[in-house]
């Protein structure tokens, strides 16, 4: 009977071990599906790089003067983006920093990207950048984002 016990043990505590080694964190999640997003934007998808936005998405950014409301605008500006002659060729999150509180999560970090114009000039951008996300029914959805050019930007 103490073998069997001993033995239930061990099985319990090597799943339940090998379990929490298998999960990962809502600090890996947010940036993995950040990066995820930025893939799908280098791919020019934006119905792939939308399906993280909250279909009540907000976003502040420096291309407009106000708030864009909705993911619906959101995605009617990204494929207006995705027409121009211009590409992003690079793109890094520099500093990252993840804060949870419960289904909440705020990603904070720098952004350093390269992109190219149709004469092949390359530009280099540097931003900051503020996402917050919230679980919903299990899954990470972006709420609102606030993307601001770095004041040192030339």
């Amino acid at each position: 009977m103490k073998a069997l016990f001993l033995s239930f043990t061990f099985l319990a505590f090597l799943f339940s071990s090998t379990h929490m080694f298998a999960q990962t964190s809502a600090e890996d999640e947010v940036i993995a599906i950040t990066y995820a997003q930025w893939k799908a934007n280098l791919e020019k998808n934006t119905a792939a790089s939308n399906k993280i936005l909250a279909d009540d998405y907000t976003e502040f950014n420096g291309g407009f003067a106000t708030r864009v409301d909705g993911k619906a605008l959101n995605s009617r500006f990204g494929e207006a983006f995705d027409k121009g002659s211009g590409q992003v060729i690079a793109a890094e999150m520099l500093n990252p920093k993840v804060q949870v509180y419960g289904d909440v999560a705020i990603l904070t970090y720098n952004y350093a990207g390269v992109n190219q114009n149709k004469d092949g000039e390359i530009t280099n951008i540097k931003a900051k950048s503020t996402r917050v996300y919230v679980k919903m029914d299990g899954t990470w959805k972006l709420v609102h984002a606030n993307f601001g050019f770095d004041p040192t930007n030339n």
